[in-house]
Formats: C-alpha cells, sequence, structure tokens
C-alpha cells in the first residue's frame, strides 16, 4: 500500500496537473455549448480514459522506454502537435469565415453549428488529444518508483490506483466545466461571443501543438 503522505502528494501534484489551462479545457469550450452537456462529459470520458492507459503503460514499463527512447519520443510528440495544430487551424478557420456558425434563437444550434459529433467522436477526440501527448507518459514513468515499491502486487494495484484517482480528480473537475459551460450555452453561443471563442481556442491549440513539438527527450 502507498503510504498516506505520498498518496496525498501524488493527488496534489495531479491535482495541479488537471486543473490548468491547456487543450482539454478548449476542447470542452469548443464542443459543450454547441453539442450539449453529454458531448461534454463523454469528451471528458475520453480524457480519463487517456490518463488510465497512460499509467498503465507506465506500468508496464512503455513509459521508461518513451522517455529512454529519442525516437519513439519524436514520433510521439510529432504526431500529437500535428493533431493539436489541426485542432488550432480547424478553429481559426470557423473563428475567421463570413458563414453564421450558430442559428438563431428560433432554430436548433445543434443542426447549425458548421460540424457535428458523435459521442464516439467526441470520445476519440478527448482520448487523442491526451494519449498523443508523450509528456503524461513520462510523468508517469518518473512518479511510480517515487511512491511504489517495486514488483508484486502492490505495485500493479498501487499503480493502478494512483492513475485511478488521477482520473476521478479529471471526472470531477471536468464535469463541473461541463456543467458550468452548459449552464451559460446561450450566451456563449452568441455569434460574436462563439467566434472569439474558436479564434482563441485555435491559438491556444497552436500554442501547445508548437510547444510540444519543440519539446526535447529526456534521454
Amino acid at each position: 500500500m502507498i503510504p498516506l503522505h505520498d498518496y496525498l502528494t501524488f493527488i496534489s501534484i495531479v491535482t495541479l496537473i488537471v486543473v490548468s489551462p491547456g487543450a482539454n479545457l478548449f476542447l470542452l469550450l469548443q464542443a459543450t455549448p454547441l453539442q450539449g452537456r453529454l458531448t461534454g462529459v463523454v469528451m471528458t470520458l475520453g480524457f480519463c480514459a487517456a490518463i488510465i492507459s497512460h499509467a498503465m503503460l507506465a506500468l508496464v514499463g512503455v513509459g521508461a522506454i518513451v522517455a529512454a527512447s529519442v525516437t519513439l519520443f519524436t514520433i510521439i510528440k510529432f504526431v500529437g502537435a500535428a493533431y493539436l495544430i489541426w485542432l488550432g487551424i480547424k478553429a481559426l478557420k470557423v473563428a475567421l469565415t463570413k458563414t453564421p456558425v450558430i442559428a438563431s434563437q428560433a432554430t436548433d444550434y445543434r443542426t447549425a453549428a458548421l460540424t457535428s459529433i458523435s459521442g464516439r467522436q467526441a470520445f476519440v477526440r478527448g482520448y487523442l488529444t491526451n494519449i498523443l501527448n508523450p509528456k503524461p507518459a513520462i510523468f508517469y514513468f518518473a512518479a511510480f518508483p517515487q511512491f511504489l515499491s517495486t514488483g508484486g502486487t502492490a505495485y500493479w494495484l498501487g499503480g493502478l490506483g494512483m492513475g485511478a484517482s488521477h482520473a476521478l480528480i479529471a471526472l470531477f473537475f471536468y464535469g463541473i466545466v461541463v456543467f458550468t459551460l452548459s449552464r451559460v450555452a446561450e450566451w456563449l453561443r452568441q455569434p460574436r461571443v462563439w467566434k472569439s471563442i474558436q479564434g482563441l481556442s485555435g491559438l491556444v491549440f497552436l500554442l501547445i501543438g508548437g510547444r510540444l513539438l519543440i519539446s526535447r527527450s529526456p534521454a
């Protein structure tokens, strides 16, 4: 079992990671006002699934391989950066288009959006945004030796428990975000506000993608 003070230290670290503004927050900001609360929740489940995946990959040693291999780290970071940059370009195109992207109050705003995503697409988008970032894999690779004893059932149970705790914190925090966004969705869907959101989101995705692109392998 993980000592309580070590577990609380880990929880404090991952909570700070979760609440820090990043790609997840802006994905929800883009999706929830137009697609609805359910889409935001499903996208959040994608975030959580990616967290669990990173923890499991670290447990079986993949995190160590990513951290040690410059080539593998570079491949993953390029794919992840390209995906984020693609999201950024899409958002900027919406922000700059002259075509209305939000329906009037008399119509169904979901059918008026330029793009509509299914539940599966929402989950995949949330999952890919997180799993294609090599930094969480390296974080778990670095964290597990500090908090877990090597080998045995306790190692696996402790690692899965840490990953599950991280995922639950993300589910709770982003669940609050989704609920809040759905409450103010009508205001967020106003054309001027929505274009501003898309423009800001696009710039953030490009910034995060560019930062990932120039990041260096710890090897």
